[in-house]
């Protein structure tokens, strides 16, 4: 008899619980952050060139093999920049953030 009354005053918590439960059961699916590419979308190699971002355009290159020793592209992660990642850095240090670079 107890246990029934237990169960009638706390019907809405035991239901709640439940719901809860049946709800964090299933795996939830985490979204993939969209990122940003870009291309270096210039002819000049002179040093600091890299890190300006008036010479980087969105989207993909179609020489980017072909162009010389010059960054190709550059992938910035959903919430970030292109000048947080590369403003104020060496031509060097652009060219070492990602494998994928121009070569001669």
């Amino acid at each position: 008899m107890k246990f029934n009354q237990f169960l009638k005053i706390n019907a809405v918590a035991i239901a709640a619980v439940m719901f809860t439960g049946a709800l964090m059961s299933f795996k939830i699916v985490e979204k993939k952050a969209a990122e940003t590419q870009f291309y270096y979308n210039s002819s000049d190699v002179t040093e600091g060139s890299f890190s300006d971002v008036n010479k980087w355009a969105i989207g993909t290159s179609p020489s980017c093999l072909t162009s010389g020793d010059r960054p190709c592209k550059m992938i910035v992660p959903e919430g970030g920049n292109l000048e947080d990642q590369i403003g104020g850095l060496t031509n060097a240090q652009v060219l070492s953030i990602h494998s994928t670079e121009r070569r001669p």
